[in-house]
């Protein structure tokens, strides 16, 4: 590992990094820079839970859209009102509504999946994932249940996946699921860039799958706190309770290398040749080499 980079600004755990951007999210802001340099900062009034996704200078951010060449937010009219109402379907008000746990957006830009929550008095389904368009009209209820919100969702260009008890693969095109067989909720999904490898983390195991075969190849046990893996699909970002980062190579999973860091990480992101990371102690994002 060559010598870590601090990314000054403010930090957030719910990283991004794609081109030449690097991007930090938290619940209430998002700190982007460019080519390693600071580019904006944008507050929010309300949460936005979940990882943005990047496209062009379009930045997609729970309910809204930041463009990052004009620095201008974008709110997305109706979207928090649809939340709120589950597409309309039910009638609420303050203190009984259901509220977001996690934001997935499109590469395109073209819908997002929301994991939504009940809050209120005993009534509706408490735990709900939503499917709504770029204008945030409802275009399906993927998954309802008597059970805690799901935590991570992902979207790819082929499908929606969701960290269900039992987790569900959506065919973006017909939202026929299919049920993969793990055994808790994944609590972060991610795919590499030709959609053949799915990286699901829990907190006692990582799972790595084979989406052509539905079947998971290799697994990694212990105490995760985070994982990435780099589009390429070369590589696993592992940090452990301890914000211990381990660099696993997917050619031999047996082997774990230390990745050497002035601290202990929290999260992190990869492209295929740099890493980055947030670090536990002053909300510090730096970024390094991979190898």
């Amino acid at each position: 590992m060559k010598d870590w980079k601090t990314l000054t600004g403010n930090g957030g755990n719910k990283l991004v990094i794609k081109d030449h951007y690097c991007v930090a999210a938290s619940m209430y802001q998002v700190t982007v820079w460019k080519n390693e340099q600071p580019l904006l900062q944008h507050h929010t009034d309300t949460p936005q839970p979940g990882f943005p996704t990047l496209t062009g200078d379009q930045l997609y951010h729970g309910t809204g859209i930041l463009d990052l060449a004009a620095n201008i937010w974008h709110e997305i009219p109706g979207m928090q009102e649809a939340i709120r109402t589950a597409g309309g379907k039910y009638a609420v008000s303050h203190g009984n509504e259901y509220t977001p746990s996690v934001f997935a957006w499109a590469p395109d830009g073209s819908a997002v999946a929301v994991s939504v929550k009940w809050i209120g008095h005993p009534g509706p389904p408490p735990a709900k994932v939503l499917l709504l368009n770029k204008e945030g009209h409802l275009l399906q209820t993927l998954w309802e249940d008597q059970n805690l919100p799901v935590a991570a969702l992902h979207i790819s260009d082929k499908w929606i996946l969701a960290g269900t008890p039992q987790f569900r693969v959506f065919d973006k095109g017909t939202l026929k699921a299919t049920i993969l067989p793990e055994q808790l909720p994944a609590v972060r999904i991610e795919m590499t860039a030709d959609e053949k490898q799915l990286l699901l983390l829990q907190h006692d195991h990582i799972g790595l799958w084979d989406m052509e075969a539905e079947k998971e190849v290799n697994h990694w046990k212990g105490n995760w706190n985070d994982a990435t893996i780099t589009p390429n699909g070369k590589y696993i970002i592992a940090v452990d309770a301890g914000g211990k980062a381990f660099l696993i190579s997917t050619s031999t999973p047996q082997e774990q290398q230390l990745i050497t860091a002035p601290g202990a990480i929290f999260s992190v992101a990869a492209d295929n040749d740099c890493l980055l990371a947030f670090f536990t102690q002053g909300a510090i994002v730096r970024t390094t080499t991979l190898l």
